[in-house]
């Protein structure tokens, strides 16, 4: 005798279609006109899938159909019986092949029209196909019916994320059609309208970046937990939508609140590496950001000239910055031995370099700049300033930066 723990599973690889047709037969449910039936619907299902995605002359075309055929049936059966044989072999006997192929494959399409994004408005180029959907549901490997589910409920998901943004941008006065013009992600919709309920009693709708910095100074005050409206809203809400925000409320206090507390607001707007996706600004926030940084890239023109993309200039300039020095596109030979001198003294000012990046460095720079001067030039420049040969040392500053001296002769 086995016990229990030394017990074999053992698990049935056949395809579902292949199962239910043996139990059937085994169970007396389909008898040999009805096997007759299925032959023929058989054929004519296969010949009818091969047409549509290849050809009906071609024995690989004929043979992948076969398994198309399998699959959808199959996937058909397995779904309207739950899984239970007795049930899927009724089915098999009153239903056509021709029927449960259709009723495979509408199923297929269904998921197809499901999001596989949280993104409002995505734009349907970007979606493949829905021949080419069935075409790869259907081909080896071909979809089972638990990966259907679990495809099925992950795009579901998104669904909902969909609705309920678009639900709370309705309850902000912004229809429908102007949010899908938005083109982006749920979670910075809601997380953008939760901080809002957070932090106003009246709310005010969408916000710009200047009063994105005041709703993320009333959040890191705020020691409540409520979200104002959303309460009487979420009364008329359909039930998805409202299981949907509440469990989103709980993840804004969570993940987005301690964010807010930890972080200056003009950090998260602007550092997209980190923060991408984080909250949404609306139309006026756009403008604001350009009239700042048009200012700024003045600034970053006035220091750098035309070469304020060139990692030299960079360079040199962030060097001056860190020693107090006057930044400039060029490094003369007496700045090299003022950083030198200045570094020698007192190291480098790193908060002054963080206030350039944030407030002169223009947006599209400002990522890269901030990650060279922390992960290389700051750490390699200390190594090197850290020397009492002055040669080795302006050696390496005109090597590094955009020098206006001639390299000394070896």
């Amino acid at each position: 005798m086995t016990t229990p723990a030394q017990a074999i599973a053992t698990v049935d690889s056949r395809p579902y279609f292949e199962r239910v047709l043996c139990h059937a037969r085994a169970e007396g449910l389909i008898d040999a006109a009805r096997l007759d039936a299925l032959h023929r619907e058989g054929a004519k299902g296969i010949v009818q899938l091969a047409a549509h995605f290849s050809t009906a002359n071609l024995r690989p075309a004929l043979e992948a159909a076969r398994t198309r055929l399998v699959t959808l049936v199959g996937l058909a059966l397995e779904a309207e019986s739950g899984g239970k044989l007795d049930v899927a072999a009724r089915l098999l006997r009153d239903k056509t092949l021709l029927a449960l192929s259709k009723a495979g494959a509408d199923r297929l399409r269904r998921l197809h029209a499901l999001p596989t994004e949280r993104l409002l408005g995505a734009p349907e180029i970007f979606r493949e196909s829905e021949k080419e959907f069935l075409d790869q549901c259907t081909s080896e490997p071909v979809i089972t019916y638990a990966r259907y589910l679990a495809e099925h409920a992950a795009r579901e998901r998104n669904q909902h994320y969909i609705d309920a943004a678009y639900w709370l941008a309705e309850r902000f006065g912004v229809g429908r059609a102007d949010a899908q013009d938005w083109h982006v992600f749920c979670e910075s919709v809601i997380n953008s309208a939760l901080l809002v309920l957070f932090t106003e009693k009246k709310p005010g709708g969408f916000f710009s970046v200047d009063r994105f910095t005041k709703l993320a100074d009333a959040a890191r005050k705020k020691r409540g937990a409520g979200f104002g409206l959303l309460d009487a809203w979420l009364a008329d809400a359909p039930p998805a939508i409202r299981r949907l925000l509440e469990r989103e409320c709980t993840r804004f206090s969570a993940e987005v609140l301690p964010i807010l507390r930890d972080t200056p607001a003009t950090e998260i707007y602007r550092n997209q590496d980190r923060f991408s996706g984080l909250f949404f600004f609306d139309a006026h926030s756009v403008s604001e950001i350009t009239h700042h940084d048009k200012a700024r890239a003045e600034e970053w023109q006035k220091i750098t000239g035309t070469q304020g993309e060139h990692v030299d200039v960079q360079c040199g300039v962030l060097l001056m910055v860190a020693c107090g020095l006057e930044p400039a596109r060029s490094l003369r030979k007496k700045d090299a031995q003022a950083i030198w001198d200045a570094f020698s003294a007192g190291g480098f000012d790193d908060a002054a370099v963080a206030r350039f990046i944030d407030n002169v460095v223009p947006f599209e720079y400002q990522a890269d700049i901030r990650r060279m001067w922390d992960d290389d030039l700051g750490p390699e420049a200390r190594v090197h300033l850290d020397s009492d040969d002055e040669a080795r040392v302006l050696d390496y500053l005109q090597e590094t930066c955009r020098a206006s001296w001639k390299k000394r002769a070896s």
